[in-house]
């Protein structure tokens, strides 16, 4: 950590300390990963004290905005610099390399603020007391308010916006298309993906090939890295930049605006994607313009979202230590961070989320780079899927620290799908008889890749977070120990024994103790105090299955193939042998099926 001190003054002001000329860089920083950093600007200084201080004196923005009795979110996005335009590496189709894509160019952005949502028809009646939609309750369409307003050209939702300005007493405005393209690809946490938040459209786009010919209900599918729904497919976005077909190759590098003066098309830039085109629509650089006053551009395939162009203060990034209340105790431990020393000096700690009374940790993972597949302390147990071992580096993530427990599935569920539940009661229906006590500390087991994304959607609305299955790259990297990896052959050990439940020290006989799955964190931690990436559960990874991938991967944060038939998993379970326990070792399932051996662990 580089620190760089000035001259300090401590002023005390009605009971509030506050600290004045103080600055501390940190030479690593992703958006809010760098302890005490409130306002994400990568430096602890003091306007990280006036954000906690703000809250506390109750003059923050908040996140959530409310009109006419209807709310919505602006998201925070931490400036950064990032390649504009087509990765040609993702697009293999060549038809669809366009050169209004080209040249993939660097650009740097300002912080900003961008709605979670597209614009729904609820705000827009609000706002404007009508509504303009084609799919809409007019047209017998149900969920409308929930829905994004559409057949709105650009005109339109200038009008919107100087109303709505005016209701809230702020300043909101389209976002310029680079702000909108840097917010699409995850900002400074992006993962590289072709759509917004996944390399697989069906994860987080509706197109011609899934949405049923009609738009949908807003943040129905995944978020992207920044916790922004829908930014692919469901409606294009109109923009606030004319549409230049060559402007790439002219645009400047620092907060670009668009052409000064239209082009003779006279357009403006709309982007995303939509529900009747098919997923090339949906990247994240693919371009498209409509003239911004014409009734033909009154489209049921157009709407908007909302941007500020001033960073948005959450409360939550304001509670600095995690303990769910914003005070002075943060305020010390930003101090600490000026002078060094937060947390015993470690500027990355492990935080506590709670869901239906229910606490779980995810654990920071510094970014870095490995040697992932067939190491060679694997030896002969590798197979021919973990080969050829290959260097890939990963940004910074949080795991959890735990596999997700049958607790924090039925906090979120409802209910337990679990074949060794923990409820005191055997499953109905099941070939299994023996009462496992009231122990809901196991992993939860039985759930499908899909049910996952259904209990990761539910528990993102929850806590406001942007949780997620990590990669199989992220997976590997935290189980080795991440940058302070001893290489080891099982996640913490060269015994499988010390760190995991495998089926030399776990029974398949219902009548033996250690039956099955185990209490989570009863066996030794790896290096990064992870418990259980060997072993107890086999753990479902965001990527689609290929068996030759690692001969084709990609260097830096590789998400898998773009489709597939089986979703990966990792780690071993409680029925392996050794070998199905290492680090490297990769197994696969199909999505839509659960089995009473997989369970997951999140990522962030």
């Amino acid at each position: 950590m580089r620190i760089i001190f000035r001259q300090m003054l401590v002023v005390f002001a009605c009971g509030i300390m506050l600290v004045c000329g103080t600055s501390v860089a940190m030479a690593q920083s992703a958006a809010h990963d760098v302890y005490g950093d409130v306002n994400d600007d990568g430096v602890v200084d003091v306007d990280d004290m006036n954000k906690v201080i703000n809250v506390m004196l109750h003059k923050t923005n908040s996140g959530v905005f409310t009109v006419g009795g209807v709310s919505f979110t602006m998201m925070p996005v931490a400036g950064g610099t990032f390649m504009m335009g087509i990765n040609e590496e993702l697009e293999q189709d060549p038809l669809h390399i366009r050169e209004a894509e080209k040249p993939l160019h660097q650009v740097t952005l300002s912080s900003y603020s961008i709605g979670q949502t597209e614009v729904t028809q609820g705000l827009w009646v609000a706002v404007m007391g009508s509504n303009p939609s084609l799919f809409s309750s007019n047209k017998g369409y149900i969920d409308d308010f929930q829905r994004p307003v559409e057949c709105v050209n650009w005109d339109d939702c200038q009008e919107f916006i100087t109303k709505l300005n005016e209701m809230t007493g702020r300043a909101f405005c389209l976002p310029t298309e680079a702000q909108w393209e840097f917010a699409a690809r995850g900002g400074n946490k992006s993962r590289g993906t072709k759509f917004a938040g996944s390399n697989n459209s069906n994860d987080v786009a509706w197109h011609l090939l899934n949405a049923r010919s009609t738009s949908h209900p807003v943040a129905t599918l995944q978020p992207n890295e920044l916790g922004l729904y829908d930014m692919s497919g469901n409606v294009r976005e109109w923009c606030q930049d004319w549409f230049g077909y060559n402007y790439y190759s002219e645009s400047p590098e620092m907060n670009p605006l668009g052409p000064s003066t239209p082009d003779e098309d006279t357009c403006r830039v709309l982007r995303g994607g939509q529900w009747s085109f098919y997923d090339v629509e949906c990247s994240v650089w693919w371009r498209s313009g409509m003239r911004p006053s014409d009734d033909f551009s009154r489209s049921s395939l157009d709407g908007l979202r909302l941007a500020l162009n001033e960073l948005v203060d959450v409360e939550a990034y304001a509670d600095v230590n995690g303990d769910g209340v914003v005070d002075v105790d943060d305020l010390n431990e930003i101090i600490n961070v000026m002078l060094g020393k937060p947390n015993g000096g470690d500027p990355y700690v492990t935080k506590t989320y709670t869901a239906g009374g229910v606490s779980f940790k995810m654990v920071p993972v510094a970014g870095g780079t490995f040697t992932m597949g067939a190491t060679e302390e694997q030896g002969s147990s590798a197979s021919a899927e973990e080969k050829p071992a290959h260097q890939v580096t990963v940004g910074n993530f949080s795991i959890g620290q735990t596999e997700v427990t049958q607790e924090l599935w039925v906090a979120v569920m409802g209910s337990n799908p679990s074949y060794f539940n923990g409820t005191g009661n055997a499953d109905v229906g099941s070939s299994h008889t023996p009462d496992y006590g009231t122990n809901l500390q196991r992993p939860v087991d039985y759930v499908s890749w899909d049910e996952c994304q259904t209990f990761i959607t539910k528990l993102n609305q929850l806590t406001g977070a942007s949780f997620r299955l990590p990669t199989e790259a992220e997976w590997e990297y935290a189980a080795r120990g991440g940058n302070k990896s001893q290489g080891y052959i099982y996640a913490g050990a060269n015994s499988v024994a010390d760190v995991g439940w495998y089926n030399g020290n776990t029974t398949s006989n219902p009548n033996q103790p250690n039956y099955g799955t185990q209490t989570v964190a009863t066996k030794a931690p790896n290096e990064l105090g992870l418990y259980d990436m060997s072993g107890n559960v086999c753990e479902w990874c965001h990527d689609w299955y290929q068996a030759d991938y690692y001969s084709v991967s990609p260097s830096e944060n590789p998400t898998g193939p773009e489709s597939g038939t089986y979703r990966v998993g990792r780690g071993g379970d409680c029925r392996r042998g050794e070998k199905g326990c290492r680090v490297s070792r990769r197994d696969y399932f199909a999505p839509a099926r659960g089995n009473m051996l997989v369970g997951l662990r999140l990522a962030l």
